[in-house]
């Protein structure tokens, strides 16, 4: 029996350095040493040497931290493509927003682990958070925070680089939903050409969009953006997803709102009143 667990807990070891879920963060936050045995990695961003935590700096090797106040945490996500070069599987998400398993619980020991994520991805290509509805369409919901300009911008860096991508990239924006937060957990390879594909794209749409006089909230336009490609991404490639809820660590639960959404009515009723709002 105790040789059984020695394995498991060797095996369990090899796992955890052949993978982690980036945990990003722009403030002073500690990650508590249970999620750090589950596969999870803090990683400090735009600010990481004034913060000074432990884990990793978005300002160190390969980096695009300078860019953070406009690409989010996509400066860390930037930082996992060109850094981690180890892990069989690579994962994001944020101080206050994890993969959970119970809807009802904020609990860390309900985050989705490492272990969790290696079994869903035996059944899926990726894992994504679940998709979130909208009573406008995904381009009115852009322009709650950014500018039509945007995503022309976008557009036609597509039409140039991928003009594959532009069926898609359309039809996305005209219905109402996306995989919003820019979380995901996918094998390295996966991972690392969705990156190249992004950034490729971002970098390409900054070089031509001016942000000057763009309150800081609009100034935020990569990581928005970002948001809608990744939606684009997924399913121009066809790449099969596992949807799994999130928490918000510092929003009260709401039980019936959950429950709703875990029985589709919550979606059912953004759809129809999106559906009635196109009529």
């Amino acid at each position: 029996m105790n040789a059984m667990k020695e394995v498991f807990r060797r095996d369990k070891e090899s796992l955890m350095k052949d993978a982690n879920i980036y945990v990003v963060t722009h403030k002073k936050y500690k990650l508590s040493d249970y999620l750090k045995n589950q596969g999870y990695k803090l990683i400090s961003v735009g600010n990481a040497n004034k913060v000074n935590n432990a884990g990793e700096k978005d300002n160190t090797g390969d980096n695009i931290s300078e860019k953070n106040a406009n690409y989010c945490e996509l400066t860390a996500l930037y930082w996992a493509w060109k850094n981690d070069r180890q892990s069989k599987y690579k994962g994001l998400c944020h101080y206050r927003r994890y993969f959970t398993t119970s809807i009802f619980s904020k609990d860390e020991k309900k985050y989705l682990t490492i272990d969790d994520a290696e079994k869903l991805l035996k059944k899926a290509d990726i894992i994504v958070p679940e998709k979130q509805y909208f009573v406008r369409s995904a381009r009115e919901n852009y322009l709650r925070c950014g500018y039509q300009e945007d995503l022309q911008i976008t557009y036609n860096v597509l039409k140039e680089k991928y003009p594959e991508y532009l069926e898609i990239y359309d039809k996305v924006l005209d219905g109402n939903w996306s995989y919003l937060t820019n979380m995901l957990i996918a094998p390295k390879k996966i991972f690392d050409d969705y990156c190249e594909w992004l950034f490729d794209i971002l970098f390409e749409v900054e070089k031509r969009t001016d942000i000057t006089g763009y309150s800081i909230q609009e100034a935020r336009i990569f990581g928005y953006i970002s948001e809608r490609l990744l939606t684009v991404w997924l399913l121009k490639n066809q790449y099969s997803v596992i949807e799994k809820h999130t928490v918000n660590t510092e929003e009260k639960l709401n039980y019936i709102k959950e429950i709703m959404i875990k029985l589709k009515i919550y979606q059912f009723l953004k759809t129809m009143i999106w559906k009635i709002r196109n009529k």
